[in-house]
C-alpha cells in the first residue's frame, strides 16, 4: 500500500508540475516578449519626438532607451512606408516602425533572465514532489502499520489457542471499527466451539460410561459361567447375554441417531399428520398406562416420518415410565404452527429441572436403573428431531389440577392433506 501511495503521488505530483511550469514557462517568455516590444515601441516614439538619426542613446519623458537593447533599420526612399506592425505575441525579435516611416526599430528578446527563473522553479518542483511523495509514503507506512496493529496482535493470539486453552479469547480494540467487530465476531466464535468441545468431551465420558457398565455385566457374567461350566445354567446365561446385547445395540443406534441429528441432515421434507402418527403409536404395543388422545383433526406438518414417529415415541414412553394411571397426549393447530403436548400423572419435573432433562444421559432419578429408566437419550433425541424439524420441545409446568410432567412440542404447520397416510 505504501508503494501504491508513493506511487499515485508521484505521478499525480509530476503531472501537475507538468503543467505548472509550462504554464509558469509561457508566461515568463510572453513578459519577456513584451518588454522587448516595450522597448521598441519607445525607441520610435523618442525617434518621432527628437527628430534623432539612429544614433547614440535616446533620452526623453524619463525614458532612455540606448543602441544595446534596440537597432534602427533606415528605410530607403525609394520603398514604400511600412506599415505599422502588430505588436509580437511570439518569436524573438520585436518590431516598431516611426511615425513618419523612416526607421523600422528591431528589438531582439532576451531570454536569459526567464530562462534562469525557470531553472530555478524546476529545482523547487522537483524537490518538492519528492519530498511530498517521501512524505506521503511515510505517513502511509505509519498510519497502515497502526491500523494493522490488532490484526498482528489477533494474529498472535490466534496463534497461542490450542484444544486445550479454548477459554482464551481474542483482543479487541478499543476502537469501535471493522476489526473490533472482528475480534468480536472471532470471540462469538471461539464461545461456540469452546461450548461445543466441552459438550463433546462431556459426551464421550458419558458415553464411555454408559457402555462400560452393560459390557463389564456383561464380561461378568461370561466369565462366571465360563469358570463354572458344569453347575452354570447356560440357557439363562446366554437369555441374559443376549439382554444385554439389546441394551447395548439400543444403546449405539440412538448414539448413532445423535451423531446424524447433530450433523445437521436434512430430513425428507414430505407431509406427516402427527394426529395420525399418535393414533398409529396408541393402537400400537406398549407396555405401562394407556394413552388417552385428543385429537380434533388432521395436524399436518412437513418432516421425516420416522424421525417424527421416534420424538413421539419417545416422549410417551418417558411419560408412561413415571405416570401413575394414565399418559394424555392432546393435538390441536395454533396460527401457523402445530402443538403436541404430552401430559403425565406422575411425580413431574421440578422447575429448576426443566431444561436439563434434555441433556444428554440425564437421569432426574438416580436410584432407577438403566433398565427401568433407559439412557437418559430419549428427551435428548427427541429435542434433536425437533430442533432438525425447525420446531421446539420444551417442559412446562402442568396445566390445570393435573400434576406430573407436561412435554410441550411446537412444529410449523403443514400444507392440507392431499391424499391418506402418515407420511404423505
Amino acid at each position: 500500500m505504501t508503494l501504491a501511495v508513493a506511487a499515485v503521488l508521484t505521478v499525480a505530483l509530476a503531472a501537475g508540475a507538468a503543467v505548472l511550469v509550462a504554464t509558469v514557462r509561457a508566461d515568463l517568455w510572453q513578459s519577456a516578449r513584451d518588454s522587448s516590444q516595450r522597448q521598441a515601441d519607445q525607441a520610435a516614439a523618442l525617434l518621432d519626438h527628437a527628430g534623432r538619426d539612429g544614433a547614440g542613446t535616446y533620452t526623453g519623458d524619463g525614458i532612455e532607451v540606448s543602441e544595446a537593447t534596440v537597432e534602427l533599420v533606415p528605410v530607403p526612399d525609394t520603398a514604400p512606408a511600412p506599415s505599422p506592425e502588430p505588436k509580437a505575441t511570439g518569436g524573438t525579435t520585436a518590431y516598431s516602425s516611426s511615425a513618419d516611416g523612416r526607421y523600422l526599430v528591431r528589438s531582439s528578446v532576451d531570454f536569459t533572465a526567464a530562462q534562469d527563473t525557470l531553472h530555478g522553479m524546476l529545482l523547487l518542483v522537483a524537490a518538492g514532489v519528492l519530498l511530498t511523495a517521501l512524505l506521503g509514503a511515510l505517513l502511509t507506512w505509519v498510519t497502515v502499520g497502526r491500523v494493522l496493529a490488532p490484526v498482528e496482535a489477533l494474529r498472535r493470539e490466534a496463534a497461542e489457542i490450542t484444544a486445550n486453552d479454548l477459554h482464551r479469547r481474542l483482543p479487541v480494540p478499543a476502537v469501535r471499527d471493522e476489526i473490533s467487530r472482528l475480534a468480536t465476531t472471532l470471540n462469538h466464535t471461539l464461545d461456540r466451539l469452546d461450548r461445543a468441545v466441552t459438550r463433546l468431551r462431556t459426551f464421550t465420558g458419558d458415553v464411555s460410561h454408559e457402555l462400560r457398565s452393560p459390557l463389564t455385566v456383561l464380561r461378568t457374567r461370561l466369565e462366571l459361567a465360563v469358570a463354572r461350566p458344569d453347575s452354570a445354567n447356560w440357557p439363562r446365561v446366554a437369555a441374559e447375554a443376549l439382554e444385554d446385547t439389546g441394551r447395548l445395540q439400543d444403546l449405539v443406534a440412538d448414539l448413532l441417531l445423535l451423531a446424524r441429528l447433530d450433523a445437521h441432515h436434512e430430513p425428507h421434507h414430505r407431509r406427516v399428520d402427527l394426529t395420525l402418527l399418535a393414533q398409529d403409536l396408541a393402537r400400537g404395543p406398549g407396555t405401562g398406562p394407556p394413552l388417552d388422545l385428543d385429537t380434533p383433526g388432521p395436524a399436518p406438518v412437513l418432516g421425516n416420518a420416522a424421525q417424527l414417529t421416534r420424538l413421539l415415541t419417545n416422549l410417551t414412553e418417558n411419560a408412561r415410565r413415571h405416570a401413575a394411571t394414565g399418559v394424555q397426549i392432546r393435538i390441536a393447530t395454533e396460527g401457523d404452527g402445530v402443538v403436541l403436548e404430552v401430559t403425565d400423572d406422575g411425580p413431574g419435573i421440578p422447575a429448576e429441572e426443566r431444561e436439563r432433562v434434555f441433556d444428554r444421559f440425564t437421569r432426574l432419578d438416580d436410584a432407577r436403573s438403566r433398565r427401568d429408566g433407559g439412557t437418559g437419550l430419549g428427551l435428548a433425541i427427541a429435542r434433536s428431531i425437533a430442533t432438525a424439524h425447525g420446531g421446539t420441545l420444551t417442559a412446562r409446568a402442568p396445566a390445570g389440577p393435573r400434576s406430573g410432567a407436561r412435554l410441550v412440542l411446537r412444529l410449523p404447520k403443514g400444507p392440507p392433506a392431499t391424499g391418506a397416510g402418515p407420511g404423505q
